[in-house]
């Protein structure tokens, strides 16, 4: 019983063996199947350790000196959008030389030279900044998605809550700078060239990308619509010389009656307003032409002609 209140004492998320001998818990509770153990020397009770940012927390119940989550576990901390499919195969830790990592079961050990990298604290935890994140994960993933992180990274929630986002430009070209002749930096620089402020979410960066591969005219990103003073929209996409519109429907616009409705409203009053409107989907941007190029290139058309 004595063991049990004092392990109680403890973050659920990660305490060390050493930290809870002594404090007085036996080693035989210490060893007990209830107890997960992430890493060496490390227990947790009842965590969540398929969430990465909750195996982040036990990692850091060691509190090694110097060490910093970076690569993709930074990014993960940092809230950027990751491809669904990426998988952690453990969590990214770095150091400084002239110190060498740890080498410990389920961490993926860096070592990094001191030019310049921004170490911030998030909930806490000690990471690479998100653009110094950005440019390390370029060795393990593709151009569009470096380019979906990159939008992110310059507009955070700035055209809806009027808040800037820290980052900008120059702090990604810097990172880029840092990251030299690394694998991965080709992307990176070509991804620079086609970051763009103004995309609210990763699927709005993914057509984007996907309308300008196709030959189509780069759209305005989250352009406010306005008619004889009124204001009337806030478009995904636009064409403001064409009046078109080109509006992501994500699945909540389906499964929510009030988004339905309103999309309903948005497109009437953008019509009244002399404007079209396409609406894309998920399933819209998918093979090898997908159907929202067809369907875009065809509404420019016919504003053309």
């Amino acid at each position: 019983m004595e063991s049990e209140q004092r392990l109680a004492a403890f973050s659920p998320d990660g305490f060390t063996v050493a930290q809870a001998s002594v404090a007085g818990v036996s080693r035989h509770r210490l060893y007990r199947t209830d107890l997960d153990r992430p890493f060496h020397g490390v227990r947790t009770i009842g965590a969540d350790l398929a969430d990465h940012r909750v195996l982040c927390r036990a990692y850091a119940s060691r509190e090694h000196t110097g060490d910093v989550f970076s690569h993709f576990s930074a990014a993960i901390l940092q809230g950027l959008p990751l491809p669904r499919h990426y998988r952690p195969g453990g969590i990214d830790v770095a150091v400084f030389a002239p110190r060498k990592p740890s080498r410990v079961r389920g961490v993926i050990p860096h070592e990094l030279r001191p030019a310049g990298h921004r170490v911030v604290e998030v909930d806490g935890l000690r990471c690479m900044s998100a653009p110094d994140a950005w440019a390390q994960v370029s060795r393990g993933i593709g151009l569009t998605d470096l380019i979906v992180m990159g939008d992110f990274l310059l507009t955070g929630s700035q055209p809806y809550s009027g808040v800037p986002s820290p980052w900008t430009r120059a702090d990604l070209e810097a990172a880029v700078r840092r990251h030299g002749r690394r694998p991965g930096v080709q992307n990176l620089r070509l991804a620079l060239d086609r970051i763009r402020y103004g995309s609210l979410s990763p699927q709005e960066s993914r057509l984007r990308v996907e309308l300008v591969d196709a030959g189509l005219p780069e759209p305005a990103l989250n352009l406010r619509v306005v008619h004889r003073g009124t204001f009337i929209a806030m478009v995904d996409l636009a064409y403001p010389d064409h009046k078109l519109a080109v509006e992501y429907l994500g699945d909540h616009h389906r499964t929510d009656d009030a988004v339905y409705q309103e999309d309903i409203y948005r497109r009437e009053r953008l019509m009244s307003a002399g404007w079209n409107v396409v609406f894309v989907t998920a399933a819209d941007v998918r093979g090898p032409i997908p159907r929202a190029v067809l369907s875009v290139r065809r509404a420019l058309s016919i504003a053309s002609s």
